[in-house]
């Protein structure tokens, strides 16, 4: 039960990261809020390593720097798929992976009973209904697509997994000379399975540093983790200019909270991983489509739309059946 608990919260930073991320790169670039949120995630752990001195073995170190690593490539192929394609058809497809984990979890022997795994279902089910229409991308006016990315326009943006900012028309992020469904779906199915992946991983590095959730292996893990993924995200960054990464002010305060927020999502889904089944822990920690738009309807007045209200409550009966089951 702790487990579900704490792959809610993990699901509840994130999509809160995700709000609080999609309104900082309306005023930032996409890779500035990136780098400097990560580099505030890295130092709050690193505080708190300075404390509690994590052991840190190779198995961990590995296992977490692959982790955070293919996190962190999974997002840049999201987001390369999103520049290419409409929201509405790439967000479902990332979405998923969500999938992964489960099958992982059932082929590495993991017990459910049959509520658990109807609950299941109905979660990764609601999760793609909510991630499909979270956008409101459609045709516009004239019947033509709209793209993924138009200026000044609010959109309720969803991203599977590992949640941070989607890109912005902020002339930090390289124009694609073509726009097609086609172009977009390569990556975005490359995104879903380094989204599933990350959860594999992450057990892996929990399986390896032991303690079953306790707060010293919980540290390494997430430090690892977050590491490797701000490598990745520097390699990243180092493709745009100064001007786009140079802090300020209010881009620290904004990437700031992102990053507070990623790291209370971070712990709690290392420790969830740690001590629950990932077959439930996975779907149940990839919720944050869900969270996102709960929190645009009630704090950025967005519409909920009916076939988003049908997600989301398949998402909610499916996490009563996977508690009770």
């Amino acid at each position: 039960m702790l487990g579900v608990v704490l792959a809610v919260v993990a699901s509840v930073a994130y999509g809160l990261s995700d709000v609080l991320s999609g309104s900082a790169v309306r005023r930032h670039s996409t890779a500035s809020v990136a780098l400097w949120s990560q580099l505030t995630g890295l130092a709050l752990l690193g505080l708190a390593a300075l404390v509690v001195r994590p052991a840190l073995s190779w198995p961990v170190v590995g296992w977490g720097l692959a982790a955070g690593a293919l996190a962190a490539v999974a997002l840049l192929l999201f987001y390369t798929a999103l520049q290419r394609g409409r929201t509405a058809v790439v967000a479902p497809v990332a979405g998923s992976g969500v999938v992964v984990p489960v099958v992982a979890g059932l082929l590495g022997g993991e017990p459910l009973a049959w509520p658990a795994i109807l609950g299941v279902g109905s979660v990764i089910a609601g999760v793609l209904v909510v991630a499909a229409t979270g956008s409101g991308d459609g045709p516009d006016a004239s019947g033509s697509p709209e793209p993924a990315d138009r200026p000044h326009r609010r959109l309720i943006r969803s991203s599977p997994g590992r949640t941070h900012p989607a890109p912005a028309d902020d002339r930090c992020v390289p124009e694609h000379g073509t726009s097609s469904t086609r172009s977009s779906a390569v990556p975005a199915v490359l995104a879903a399975a380094g989204f599933g992946g990350f959860f594999v991983l992450l057990d892996l590095a929990t399986t390896a540093a032991g303690g079953r959730g306790s707060a010293g292996p919980t540290l390494a893990v997430a430090l690892t983790v977050q590491a490797g993924a701000l490598l990745v995200t520097l390699l990243a960054a180092a493709g745009h200019t100064r001007a786009c990464l140079a802090p300020r002010p209010q881009l620290l305060l904004a990437a700031g909270a992102v990053g507070l927020v990623d790291v209370v999502g971070d712990l709690a889904l290392v420790v969830a991983v740690g001590i629950g089944p990932l077959a439930v822990v996975g779907p149940l920690g990839s919720l944050d489509p869900v969270v996102t738009v709960l929190i645009a309807v009630a704090a950025l007045g967005e519409r909920l739309r009916a076939v988003q209200a049908v997600g989301v409550a398949a998402v909610l009966a499916g996490g009563v059946l996977v508690a009770t089951g």
